[in-house]
């Protein structure tokens, strides 16, 4: 990551958000930004990266990542979407195959154009179906079972791996209180899943892991993670 993305929402002694009445200095120029969604290349792009698996190959022809069945059906054709593999199943965003009557929906559930007319300028929408997206598309699913992975390798604690998967998004100690309540979570979840094996084992070999993938996916889907 650059230098750039790894500094803090600080200017100099001043925090983001200035007194409204505070119009003076030029430090208040760069403080007084609103917080914007993610584009919807980015937001499947930081699931990748999250989840240790965003391929840094380039150039090529269009891949065809993970996505709800039955949505890509040609009618005057025998096309078909074969989901790709290997490290063209986790290339960016930007080499995500385009039909214009069969949109990847991920990305046109984030506003993305679907390229049968010229569009200058994208309008940032907040939907429900945006939520459905990142909480239940196979894709973020699949990323979600990869960010847990890498929360594991910080300690055996699960709130160590709580920790170290809120600082992988924000480069910075998370606050307890956030913490408490994922760590909540991982429990009512564990809890849950240790009493249906067969929903368990949907997301992780078991009930712990199951759990931590819902926390992973649960963290996907804050604030922190889709703004910026």
């Amino acid at each position: 990551m650059t230098i750039t993305g790894q500094s803090k929402h600080f200017c100099g002694r001043l925090r983001y958000r200035l007194p409204i009445g505070n119009r003076a200095g030029p430090a208040r120029r760069w403080c007084s930004a609103i917080r914007v969604r993610l584009t919807a290349e980015m937001v499947r792009d930081q699931a990748l990266g999250l989840g240790g698996l965003l391929s840094s190959k380039q150039f090529g022809p269009p891949v065809f990542p993970p996505q709800p069945d039955g949505v890509w059906r040609s009618v005057y054709s025998g096309a078909a979407w074969k989901t790709a593999t290997g490290e063209d199943r986790y290339r960016r965003a930007i080499y995500t195959y385009c039909k214009r009557t069969a949109g990847y929906p991920a990305l046109l559930t984030f506003d993305a154009p679907t390229r049968d007319a010229c569009t200058p300028r994208r309008v940032p929408t907040n939907t429900p179906l945006q939520a459905l997206v990142t909480l239940n598309d196979p894709a973020f699913i699949e990323l979600a079972q990869a960010y847990a992975k890498r929360m594991a390798e910080a300690s055996d604690d699960p709130r160590e791996q709580i920790k170290r998967g809120l600082k992988l998004i924000t480069l910075d100690d998370p606050p307890a209180a956030m913490v408490d309540s994922l760590n909540q979570l991982y429990g009512a979840a564990a809890k849950d899943y240790q009493a249906d094996d067969k929903l368990s084992a949907k997301l992780g070999a078991t009930p712990d892991k199951a759990a931590m993938v819902l926390v992973a996916n649960t963290i996907m889907n804050l604030d922190i993670a889709l703004t910026r």
